[in-house]
């Protein structure tokens, strides 16, 4: 098959982080994001090693995704100090003396907008002693508080009876799966019990959670199926997601490979990886199903006006006594896409009842025969769609799946990024609309002050 364009837009150089033009090219076995930069030459990431699935994604998550909306959930980057001293860091913690963030620009962006989530995070953002006040006031304005943490903290029960008082709604712990190597390879420590102890005591509090679980190529790809049988175990009903997160060049990761200091150049996964990896390893998962679910997701995004990214697909299954059931088992995908589609058409047609289309298509779609007592819980999720994702309101029959990647100066694609479902503000970068450019320009000054990880040295203490 002679190589084809899908589309045109703008990349970065993996050289000298510069923006320079790109194409996403596909060919009989691949699709790839093909740069070229004026002083370095071209180089290639490779997004998909299944090229029908992506050109089809790719070309509706364009027409259907909305594009100049107000973004609805931000990344604070509460401190740059960390606990630990991961090798895979992407914000480079505990390398200089960076300040905490002041956050009066958060009390800003609380009091000018509605509706917003607001994803408290950074190096490890339980080090600010004012976390909980922080958690108050985004309560207070009516907004969503979500911590994203490592746990080490959080296997204090006491501690995390003080994030619940305080109101967090939803906790996204870091959780790269039962590998002890692996997790000392990740994250420079054995972790395992003091996560356990995390999310038990999680589960005390009442707080929804999500696993975050880190793939590299060549190191932990068996923790996919692993997580996912220990997610549907009945203690485990307050985890609500699941996000299989594909180990990206940035920061850390980025530096010690540049130093020789670490090979994971191959390590480092996209979304289609770990779809891959997920049909080998997750009963009833295959890329028919994934590429349907996800045409209806990123149609009822498109109509509700939400940013949203091509980088992060989904999945969606049930609690069942034993295990689980995903949702062809109990939602009619193959006609989820036809209606899917149908709004796609409507969209590029200009068609003014694109949306109320969609709707009552969706309404008329129905349940199989094995959606027993499910109907309830698929309109709450709709509202939560609407409304932003609480997780600690996400049903406890539902179990959300996220293969997702961070965009990186190798993957970072420019009409991509527009439509990020994150903004970010930090200490270093003041406020920005998409994440997705915040990593870039993140990663160009590092390179700019040559920062390196360890230095001035050593984890803060927790």
């Amino acid at each position: 098959m002679t190589p084809r364009i899908l589309r045109e837009t703008t990349g970065a150089c993996t050289t000298c982080l510069a923006r320079v033009p790109a194409a996403v090219v596909r060919d009989a076995d691949t699709v790839t994001l093909v740069k070229r930069c004026p002083e370095h030459g071209e180089t290639r990431q490779r997004l998909s090693t299944a090229p029908d699935y992506w050109a089809d994604l790719d070309a509706f998550f364009m027409d259907v995704n909305p594009v100049e909306q107000e973004q609805r959930d931000f990344i604070v980057r509460m401190t740059e100090r960390c606990n630990l001293s991961c090798p895979i860091c992407l914000a480079k913690a505990n390398t200089e003396d960076t300040p905490d963030l002041d956050l009066s620009g958060l009390a800003d962006l609380l009091s000018q907008r509605r509706g917003l989530k607001i994803d408290l995070m950074a190096a490890e953002p339980t080090l600010r002693p004012d976390l909980l006040d922080w958690v108050r006031a985004v309560k207070a304005q009516g907004h969503i508080a979500a911590l994203h943490t490592n746990g080490i903290k959080l296997a204090d029960p006491a501690y995390v009876a003080q994030l619940a008082a305080a109101g967090v709604d939803e906790v996204f712990l870091q959780f790269d799966g039962f590998d002890e190597d692996a997790n000392q390879a990740l994250r420079g420590a054995r972790l395992l019990d003091r996560r356990m102890r995390a999310l038990a005591n999680l589960r005390a509090a009442g707080i929804g959670t999500s696993l975050v679980v880190v793939i590299a190529g060549g190191l932990n790809e068996a923790q996919i199926g692993e997580t996912w049988r220990f997610a549907l175990r009945p203690e485990n009903d307050h985890v609500r997601e699941l996000l299989f997160l594909g180990l990206r060049l940035l920061g850390s990761a980025r530096d010690r490979l540049k130093q020789g200091e670490l090979s994971v150049e191959r390590a480092a996964l996209m979304p289609d990886d770990l779809i891959e990896l997920a049909t080998q390893q997750v009963p009833g998962v295959t890329r028919e199903r994934v590429r349907q679910f996800n045409k209806g997701y990123f149609a009822m995004l498109g109509a509700l006006r939400l940013r949203k990214c091509l980088y992060i697909q989904h999945y969606l299954v049930a609690r069942r006594p034993g295990g689980a059931s995903p949702v062809h088992e109990w939602l009619d995908l193959e006609r989820l896409e036809a209606i899917a589609e149908r709004y796609r058409a409507d969209v590029r047609a200009g068609h003014r009842l694109a949306r109320p289309r969609l709707a009552a298509g969706l309404a008329r779609l129905g349940l199989g025969p094995n959606a027993r007592g499910l109907a309830r819980e698929l309109w709450t999720l709709q509202e939560l769609l609407r409304d932003g994702m609480n997780l600690s309101k996400v049903p406890e029959k539902l179990l959300l799946i996220g293969f997702i990647t961070a965009c990186d100066p190798a993957n970072f694609d420019a009409q991509v990024a527009q439509g990020c479902g994150k903004g970010e503000l930090s200490v270093d970068g003041g406020f920005e609309e998409s994440g997705a450019v915040a990593n870039l320009l993140r990663e160009q000054r590092f390179e700019a002050s040559d920062r390196r990880p360890g230095r001035p040295g050593g984890p803060a203490k927790p």
